[in-house]
């Protein structure tokens, strides 16, 4: 069966959202994607410089988000959204939060499960502090991502 993992699904999707931050993906991602928990806690702290260049002010990245939301959709995949969504989509970030899938099987998802993908994707993001309309785009750039992903576009 064939996978697809959080580090493929964040770089389609930076791809797709930021093409211009793709020469940088593997080192401004790698520690969201290696480490999320912590990355994140710096982060949030506002403190995180992803570039190591005393940029993390003057430059604002989304790599560092799609790496994080990412993960988040891909721990819900494989957990087939179970537990994760029995109490409402607000509980998601909270359970995805504590435990990171790697990778999730790829196979035809239904529109609710895709629904649940982009529900996901759009609570996590604006957790993370995006506004409104690109936590939408991010979410739809998900969507997009897995559905390319599934028919071997990649």
């Amino acid at each position: 069966m064939t996978t697809v993992s959080v580090h493929d699904l964040a770089k389609r999707v930076v791809e797709a959202v930021a093409p211009g931050e793709l020469a940088s993906f593997e080192p401004v991602a790698a520690p969201y994607l290696d480490h999320p928990a912590r990355a994140e806690r710096r982060l949030r702290r506002g403190d995180d410089d992803p570039l190591g260049f005393g940029l993390g002010d003057a430059v604002e990245m989304v790599t560092p988000v799609v790496a994080l939301v990412s993960g988040s959709v891909i721990t819900a995949l494989s957990d087939g959204f179970g537990e994760a969504v029995k109490g409402g989509v607000g509980k998601v970030f909270r359970k995805l939060t504590k435990r990171r899938a790697v990778e999730a099987p790829v196979r035809a998802w239904s529109e609710d499960e895709l629904a649940k993908v982009r529900a996901t994707a759009l609570v996590r993001a604006k957790a993370l502090g995006v506004r409104e309309a690109k936590a939408e785009a991010l979410a739809d750039a998900i969507v997009v991502a897995l559905l390319l992903e599934r028919d071997g576009r990649g």
